[in-house]
């Protein structure tokens, strides 16, 4: 799990298919009650975290990158895998 913040710059990557690269920057990071979720979305998701996708594509490029509990994050119902920029 990253230690991510307002500002980042990350990438993610599809598990289901790794040679798409998605480019963006963290906006905020929000928890279940700041999503006005109750207290059964804690034993399932750890943290929102609110992205803008860097380059235009077909999709919305505000999105919602979700921490589950077990560690894995998710983009649009797909899992991924999340790494900072080095750039």
């Amino acid at each position: 799990m990253l230690n991510l913040e307002s500002g980042d710059r990350i990438e993610l990557f599809y598990e289901d298919s790794p040679a798409t690269t998605i480019r963006a920057t963290v906006g905020r990071l929000l928890t279940d009650r700041d999503e006005a979720l109750g207290i059964e979305a804690e034993d399932y998701i750890a943290c929102w975290i609110e992205i803008t996708v860097d380059e235009s594509s077909d999709t919305d490029a505000a999105q919602v990158v979700l921490l589950s509990t077990d560690f894995q994050y998710w983009l649009n119902g797909r899992r991924v895998t999340l790494r900072m920029r080095q750039d």
